[in-house]
């Protein structure tokens, strides 16, 4: 087919030929070429990679029964070593009990395939019109998008500026926030560039031409190959008339079937012969309407397409249908296609349902949920027309929900299961949406909840689980005391029934409402069964509970080899699976670790790379950036530097206003912000609430945080409240794993007794503190319980242990980079200096000799120093001896470091 020449584009060209030069250096990255149809967009990417070693296509269709992930099918079959990888990973994925481990897998595992077929020469990857991408494949893009910084792949993406489908919207911000991500976007030609082109026409038509066109190189070239200046639909029809029948028959035919044009395909459903079907391509190629196997353009398919007549458009559609229902029974993924084709066809709902049902399962089998839910509506609908049984839309219903719940469309997902409730099955129903605390889905889930449990019928492993799933409702609306009830019963009925996966749901039930309520060995056991569990029937996330469990439970004995060694296990989970959520716990963990042992500059690292994970991969949980705001503000309390305060926190904690740590956070945000009043006014409307027994002070963390509030506003009824409630828990030697870990819970207590003017009681809890601390290596936790003793050693007058004690701290608190507390200590070492000057009996002479034997000077260097008599000196030290009490001068050089005379 002649070719209009490639005019304008200079800089565009120029841009994208750099980025695949980069590409093929080392430094590969994503270009996302944008525009209105006709623009250009894939002539410039042609232009482009006209000299590039190695380039695949891949091309999205404009067809609701198109199968997941197709433009990245005919990727692999460019790419065998890419086909081969995927392959594998999709048999290591079958009957995996974690699907959406399962999904990341397989999308890491193309990913990986695809950079490596880069090396050594480089490689670029086309995808033609993402805006018709369906989800799977937007998925896959945007994972290898953040895979490219450092290979030889390069991916350019073509769309149009208008029309995208709700994904490509929803995906492209993320993806051109990802590292080596460009846009290009195309706009109309110049003038002087149409002038160029059009190359036959006079300078009048130029200009009339470039008006009507708008600058769009497509409409100028059809306008370049007519003999006036037409609109581009009325240049299609016109180039189709002037073809012979059989040949219009068989483009309309075509134009139903796709943008790809299959001769074999065509013969099949046109009944011509192979060498006819030849014979009306190639005279449809001379027109210019088809060119490389394919339309021309997408628009000139459309409006072959467009002027179909509906009758003929919906018999070509029942056609082709049947003649590929025969390809679809050995090709499974071409069901969704036959399934678009009798959709259209609008004469078989029961045959659309059929193959929509069938296409469902076979994108389910492919992990690709979003067009699993796309084909099961489709079903439901067709279904409906075509008159269905209750249990079967019961059932399609139900697998609909699923398929949603996968996909993190968790409102609609249950929208699904209440109707499929409704329609029989309750307990199944019940159980789709889960872990999901959003306020406004919160009472949709405790009502099927409720309904589920008081539903007749239901085996014992299935009420567990119901159970273990309403308890976790429960703590989501803040109700501990009826959450706690629902765990235990959960967990004695699931013990009883003897299924894992139901024991592994209620220990995580009850480890969300009352951590504290199973011993610390059998926290330990249950965390290994769930490891174990997870690892037998590959769900990951069963895993790493079990693993995190382990940690909580190690720490609180201060067992830390076992901490590091389930650390190592996490580490290694993460690596092993790559999946986000793994990550993000791994980081987390790791990083609440190092803090408590003082490695802060690490911990920090770690938690900034947890906070992006959770921008990125994690953005649907909030909570998840929530957590590393968390940490940043107990690093603050910590080191008292506010400028690991992280904007934006408030804002979060407003989407989560009922629970305990949120209402404890906001008037400690203030606190820490320097807004004294702020804090006292949000301090006061949270005292009634954590006087309430419902107020779960322990399950969710909310004492660290209560603590100082009490501090800051001397509040001695809240103090003698808190001391009471610390008495229903036992006492741990850490905790905290996941947020930020903290020394032994004793310090609580300490701190109170302090505030109530107990000093004996606090200062025997603060020496247990720094035992405790000593003992796990938390060295942040050591120095601060030493600040706090001296501090009540000071109230108690004992100034000569308290000057000891705080100057061991001050110096700690200086190599591990704590501004807040360093200040404070030196603040307490000159009170305890000044206090103790006061006091002083020896004269300042005295004093001057005391420093002088400190430096281990005899009595004649004195003299000699202080220009006195050596009697004189004699005469100054037995006086000094009487005056302290001590019995010699290395007594004195004691005392005299006691008193920082001496360093």
């Amino acid at each position: 087919m002649n070719r209009e020449p490639f005019v304008g584009r200079e800089g565009e060209l120029a841009s994208l030929r750099g980025r695949l030069a980069d590409a093929a250096a080392g430094s590969g990255g994503l270009v996302l070429v944008s525009g209105p149809p006709g623009i250009g967009k894939t002539r410039l990417v042609e232009e482009a990679t006209a000299a590039a070693s190695g380039v695949v296509w891949g091309r999205c269709a404009d067809d609701p029964g198109a199968p997941p992930l197709w433009p990245w099918r005919r990727v692999g079959e460019a790419l065998p070593s890419v086909d081969s990888a995927v392959k594998t990973a999709f048999a290591e994925t079958e009957g995996a009990g974690d699907v959406q481990a399962a999904r990341f897998r397989l999308v890491a595992a193309a990913a990986d395939a695809l950079v490596a077929a880069a090396e050594p020469a480089g490689l670029v990857v086309v995808l033609e019109d993402l805006h018709w991408a369906d989800e799977a494949s937007l998925r896959l893009l945007r994972h290898l998008a953040g895979e490219l910084r450092r290979s030889k792949l390069a991916v350019v993406a073509t769309h149009r500026d208008t029309g995208h489908t709700p994904a490509l919207d929803a995906a492209l911000p993320d993806l051109l926030r990802r590292p080596g991500a460009r846009s290009i976007t195309l706009p109309p030609l110049a003038e002087s560039d149409a002038r160029a082109l059009l190359t036959g026409l006079t300078e009048e038509d130029v200009r009339e031409a470039y008006r009507r066109s708008g600058g769009n190189p497509l409409y100028l070239g059809a306008i370049a190959r007519s003999a006036g200046g037409a609109e581009l639909g009325h240049l299609v029809r016109t180039a189709v008339a002037s073809l012979e029948p059989e040949v219009r028959r068989l483009l309309a035919i075509a134009a139903v079937l796709g943008e790809d044009v299959d001769a074999a395909l065509l013969a099949e459903v046109s009944g011509l012969s192979a060498g006819e079907v030849a014979d009306g391509l190639d005279q449809a190629e001379k027109a210019g309407v088809l060119g490389s196997g394919r339309f021309a353009h997408a628009v000139v398919r459309d409006g072959i397409y467009a002027d179909l007549g509906q009758a003929e458009r919906e018999t070509s559609h029942g056609r082709a249908a049947a003649a590929l229902e025969g390809h679809a029974r050995h090709e499974p993924s071409l069901a969704g296609t036959v399934a678009g084709h009798w959709l259209r066809s609008a004469t078989a709902p029961a045959k659309t349902a059929e193959w929509a049902a069938l296409a469902a399962a076979e994108a389910n089998r492919a992990l690709a949920f979003d067009e699993a839910a796309r084909f099961l509506a489709m079903a439901l609908d067709a279904r409906a027309k075509a008159g269905l049984s209750e249990v079967d839309r019961a059932g399609l219903l139900l697998d609909l929900a699923v398929a949603e719940y996968r996909t993190g469309r968790f409102a609609r997902s249950l929208d699904h299961a209440r109707l499929a409730a409704d329609a029989g099955l309750i307990a199944r129903a019940a159980l789709v949406v889960r872990d999901v605390a959003a306020p406004d889905l919160l009472p949709g889930i405790r009502d099927l909840a409720v309904r589920a449990l008081a539903a007749e019928g239901v085996d014992r492993t299935t009420r567990a689980r119901l159970l273990a799933h309403s308890a976790s409702v429960e703590a989501d609306y803040g109700r501990f005391a009826d959450a706690e009830k629902l765990a235990d019963e959960a967990f004695a009925l699931a013990d009883e029934a003897g299924d894992p996966e139901a024991l592994v749901d209620a220990v995580r039930a009850r480890m969300k409402v009352a951590p504290d309520k199973l011993p610390l060995s059998e926290r330990l056991r249950l965390g290994a069964l769930a490891a174990d569990l997870g690892s037998r029937t590959r769900q990951p996330l069963v895993s790493l509970w079990g693993h995190k469990w382990r940690i909580d439970a190690a720490l609180a004995d201060g067992r830390m080899a076992l901490v590091d060694d389930e650390l190592v296990a996490v580490t290694t989970l993460a690596r092993l699976t790559r999946l986000p959520l793994v990550r993000w716990h791994d980081l987390r963990l790791r990083s609440s670790v190092l803090a408590l042992r003082g490695d802060l500059a690490e911990a920090r690292e770690l938690d900034l790379a947890a906070e992006e994970l959770a921008d990125t991969e994690l953005a649907d949980d909030f909570s998840a950036k929530g957590m590393s705001y968390a940490f940043r503000t107990q690093l603050v309390l910590l080191t008292g530097d506010p400028g690991d305060l992280r904007k934006g926190y408030a804002g979060l904690l407003d989407r989560a206003p009922h629970l305990p740590v949120t209402l404890v956070s906001r008037p400690l945000l203030s606190l820490l912000a320097g807004d004294l009043d702020e804090a006292r006014v949000r301090y006061e409307q949270l005292v009634p609430l954590v006087r309430s027994p419902e107020f779960a002070l322990h399950a969710t963390g909310a004492l660290p945080n209560l603590v100082p509030l009490v501090e800051a506003f001397r509040d001695v009824e809240m103090a003698e409240y808190l001391l009471g409630r610390l008495e229903e828990v036992r006492p741990t030697v850490s905790g905290g794993a996941g947020v930020f870990c903290t020394g032994s819970s004793l310090e609580h207590p300490a701190r109170l007794n302090a505030l109530l003017g107990r000093h004996d009681e606090a200062a025997r809890l603060f020496e247990q503190v720094i035992a405790i601390n000593e003992g796990i290596g938390a060295r942040p936790g050591v120095a601060q319980a030493r600040l706090l003793l001296a501090e009540v050693l000071v109230a108690r007058g004992d100034f000569v242990r308290a000057q000891g004690i705080a100057r061991d701290a001050l110096d700690e608190f200086r190599r591990l980079a704590m501004p807040g507390p360093l200040t404070r200590a030196a603040a307490l070492l000159e009170r305890v200096r000044a206090e103790r000057r006061a006091a002083d009996p020896l004269t300042g002479r005295e004093r001057e000799i005391v420093a002088l034997l400190a430096d281990a000077l005899s009595n004649r260097r004195i003299a000699e120093k202080l220009v006195l008599s050596e009697r004189t000196v004699e005469s100054h030290v037995r006086s000094i001896l009487a005056k302290l009490g001590l019995a010699n001068r290395t007594e004195v050089v004691a005392w005299a470091s006691r008193e920082g005379l001496r360093d």
